[in-house]
């Protein structure tokens, strides 16, 4: 007889994440007041700290 080939599922052990939970701060891990324009990837707070380091500055 002919053998019923079954498709095996398998868990992936790695998490894929999406939407929020992707975007972090990349100096304190904060998912909350993202600014990712010009790819800062930093929170709002962060961005204070760091603005004049990285060429912003306040008018």
């Amino acid at each position: 007889m002919a053998e019923k080939k079954t498709k095996q599922k398998t868990l992936s052990l790695e998490f894929r994440q999406k939407g929020k939970g992707k975007r972090k701060c990349r100096f304190c891990g904060n998912a909350r007041g993202m600014i990712r324009s010009f790819g800062l990837q930093t929170c709002r707070r962060c961005f204070r700290e760091v603005a004049e380091n990285v060429g912003f500055r306040k008018f």
